[in-house]
């Protein structure tokens, strides 16, 4: 088997196993923002998101969702990899972060999903600044 198709097969793995840990993909909403607010004893961030985009009186609309943080919501860090090591050069890296590693003014994704009229963290992945 080719490398090409193994990488290919990997991914692909990789992403069934995702989905199926998380429930069905139409299930899961991302969100991305600036962190507005951290609220530990709410178990709540809240993250300001640009979209839909929408201007009034010339200002950016920015939408807060209130997403509540559980036990189970996984905490991660992607960062630009050093050299050599990714396969590909100047590729992503994720690292774990421990719970309730994020802070206002972080640029963050949560992968979410909706119980009721709330939005519960799946993961929250924080981008790490440019070098």
């Amino acid at each position: 088997m080719s490398t090409k198709r193994v990488v290919v097969w990997l991914l692909a793995a990789a992403l069934a196993a995702a989905v199926a840990s998380t429930g069905s993909a139409a299930d899961v909403r991302r969100h991305s923002g600036s962190v507005t607010a951290v609220d530990r004893s709410a178990g709540t961030i809240t993250v300001g998101e640009l979209g839909p985009w929408k201007v009034v009186r010339g200002e950016t609309v920015v939408t807060p969702r209130v997403i509540a943080v559980t036990p189970e919501t996984e905490f991660a860090r992607v960062r630009r990899a050093a050299e050599g090591e990714t396969p590909w050069p100047r590729g992503f890296v994720e690292d774990r972060l421990a719970s309730w590693e994020v802070k206002a003014g972080d640029f963050v994704t949560v992968e979410c999903r909706l119980e009721g009229e709330r939005m519960v963290a799946l993961k929250v992945t924080v981008a790490a600044p440019a070098e």
